[in-house]
């Protein structure tokens, strides 16, 4: 298993995983919710269509598995900056 930090812009898609099929998630910091989608490109937009995984806010985690092998997770922090920590394998 290993964590990494992962900064994520305000209102910005950001790729959170890469070979990593399972493993865990916390929402560090930011007063805000995170939203994660699972995508094998990054989504065009945040809307009411864009389909959730799951969602965080600060001291909130999840935990993820079976993410297809063309797939990765994607995070979306709505309204301020965030900070999560990704750890894979631990599923």
């Amino acid at each position: 298993m290993s964590s990494i930090q992962i900064q994520l812009p305000a209102q910005t898609w950001v790729q959170i995983t890469t070979a990593d099929k399972q493993g865990s998630i916390r929402q560090q910091s930011g007063n805000g919710t995170v939203i994660y989608t699972e995508s094998p490109t990054e989504p065009a937009t945040q809307s009411t269509s864009t389909p959730v995984m799951e969602e965080t806010t600060k001291g909130e985690n999840f935990v993820y598995y079976g993410v297809s092998d063309t797939n990765f997770i994607w995070a979306y922090s709505i309204s301020e900056d965030s900070v999560i920590t990704v750890t894979s394998g631990s599923a």
